[in-house]
């Protein structure tokens, strides 16, 4: 058996295995890979953690008082 007994050649495809077979290159290209996923994922996480931490920052200047009057200008 031969390479090129296993594929067909393009110029002897029709025009609907053609689009299948361009539908099938721009699927591949579309998508998603794991790690770019998952690099995404932790710049979130990271970016999330800056600013819970800032907002932690703010809050630790605050007085008891000051933390109390918040509370109640946010309905809690």
């Amino acid at each position: 058996m031969q390479l090129k007994d296993l594929v067909t050649p393009i110029r002897d495809l029709t025009d609907e295995e053609l689009k299948e077979k361009l539908r099938s290159i721009r699927h591949n290209r579309t998508v998603v890979r794991p790690a770019a996923a998952k690099k995404t994922e932790r710049a979130g996480k990271k970016e999330s953690r800056a600013k819970v931490s800032a907002v932690d920052k703010l809050l630790d200047g605050l007085s008891p008082e000051q933390k109390a009057e918040l509370i109640k200008q946010l309905g809690g």
